[in-house]
């Protein structure tokens, strides 16, 4: 029997990575991570998703947007915010998750080589290298490697992304700005889920933006009514929707006060204090050396695995946004646990059918199961209820009445098929609707239960008794 250095491998350490490590901890396995970062936890914990919800809370509570319907829309809880203002707040968080996710690793034992980048020599062999030393490298051996690498900013030569002027979305919170003064205006590139967050959340801070997009649909994966909800207020934030727009060119213009330039093929010309390009994102597989050993990739470096995580070689297993949709720190997690399971021979349970998504846009926006569109595209018959947040006593005191949540159902046998939310508390609130669903259940479980009041969660009741209501008559 041939004897290896480790039971796993795990090739990054963001969610998918961490998870599928702790997890192969737990079943008894000794365990390697290799991390290109000085420091663990990915993009999600160091430039993406944990750095940007906390920029977007601390933008909220700053300028006091809960507060504004009970004392004004010119009140702030601080004047003249700084981007020092917003980043207390980022930097406090990310290291005090970072000091959990390393109380982790070292309570599990496991093994971290931080600032290396791997390539896979062999379907048992990782060879790594020191990014700040090239000559200082090391070799791996493993009975199962994991690989979740996880994704970056897609990039475009033709884009001069400087980090002073123009950002890509993982370098706006790097915490390394040369200035402290907000811009007064910004302009976004690229109109997906990341690049809605941003414009949102710095419209907020009181940025003149422009959201460029190349469609003429704004998230079409997401429910239509919820949307134009969305739209409608960012449109009162001081968003400008550039729709149908192809970029020519990006450059930055000359001199101490220089700006960011936007060509487009229209002809039309934007300038801006700051751009962000958040064009989607690419994942890094090809570097690895994965096809080299014979796994299987898409032609957009995704890497192809079946059921149980595993790629075309069948001791090399992946997670994470390096396998595709919906790539979110979420999934990624739930994936790298599931998959160190399969790889050391356990069961993990089956994938869900539906994922819950959130999109930390102002509001915010929670989904789960089949939208209108899709029960529409699929001729399933349905029916909604639909409770506003101006009927929820729990939103007028938290101070917002523009929400909604909405429940689509059988007209017959009153099962759920999607609920779908807009307001502040969304993220917390899906859930209660993803339980009831993943087991089947109808919407009289929401007529019949008690939620205490005042509460989100009576948002629930409401949409229901709505829904029978307008079924009925």
């Amino acid at each position: 029997m041939t004897a290896f250095d480790y039971d796993a491998v795990v090739i990054g350490s963001g969610p998918a990575g961490h998870a599928a490590a702790l997890q192969a901890c737990r079943l008894g396995a000794k365990v390697a991570i290799l991390e290109r970062r000085d420091a663990p936890g990915g993009v999600s914990l160091l430039s993406g998703t944990i750095p940007s919800k906390t920029l977007r809370e601390a933008i909220l509570y700053l300028r006091g947007v809960r507060q504004r319907p009970f004392y004004g829309t010119d009140f702030t809880e601080k004047k003249d915010i700084t981007l020092s203002d917003l980043f207390v707040r980022v930097r406090k968080v990310v290291d005090r998750k970072l000091s959990v996710v390393e109380g982790q690793l070292k309570k599990h034992a496991i093994d971290v080589f931080r600032g290396y980048h791997a390539t896979i020599e062999s379907p048992h062999t990782v060879h790594a290298w020191l990014l700040s030393k090239p000559l200082e490298s090391l070799t791996l051996t493993a009975e199962k490697i994991i690989v979740a690498t996880g994704s970056r900013p897609r990039r475009i030569p033709e884009i001069p992304v400087d980090n002073e002027v123009i950002f890509d979305s993982d370098s706006l919170v790097t915490l390394d700005f040369k200035r402290d003064a907000l811009p007064d205006s910004l302009i976004v590139v690229g109109a997906g889920v990341v690049g809605t967050e941003y414009a949102a959340a710095f419209a907020a801070l009181g940025c003149k933006v422009w959201l460029v997009h190349q469609g003429r649909e704004l998230l079409n994966f997401v429910d239509r009514s919820t949307v134009d909800i969305l739209i409608q207020r960012m449109a009162h934030d001081g968003v400008e929707f550039v729709w149908e727009a192809k970029y020519e060119s990006i450059v930055r213009t000359p001199g101490p006060a220089s700006k960011a330039r936007l060509c487009l093929t229209n002809g039309r010309v934007i300038e801006a204090d700051a751009l962000v390009v958040a064009m989607g994102r690419e994942v890094g597989s090809k570097v690895l050396g994965l096809e080299d050993v014979g796994v299987e990739v898409s032609q957009y470096g995704l890497i192809k695995v079946n059921e149980l995580f595993q790629t075309s070689v069948p001791n090399i297993y992946a997670a994470g946004d390096v396998i595709g949709f919906p790539a979110l720190a979420s999934t990624g997690s739930e994936q790298g646990r599931m998959a160190a399971s399969y790889a050391l021979g356990r069961t993990a349970g089956g994938r869900q059918r539906f994922l819950p998504m959130c999109i930390y846009t102002i509001p915010e926006i929670a989904m789960f199961g089949y939208t209108e569109q899709a029960l529409q595209a699929k001729g399933i018959p349905y029916a909604r209820g639909v409770a506003h947040y101006d009927e929820i006593t729990k939103a007028g005191i938290i101070g917002d009445d523009h929400g909604m949540l909405k429940l689509l159902f059988e007209p017959n046998g009153l099962n759920l098929l999607g609920v779908h939310i807009i307001g502040d508390q969304a993220s917390e609130l899906i859930h209660i609707g993803q339980a009831v669903m993943s087991y089947n259940g109808t919407i009289d479980y929401f007529v019949d239960s008690v939620f205490n009041f005042p509460t989100m969660g009576e948002a629930y009741k409401i949409a229901a008794l709505h829904g029978i209501e307008s079924k009925s008559a």
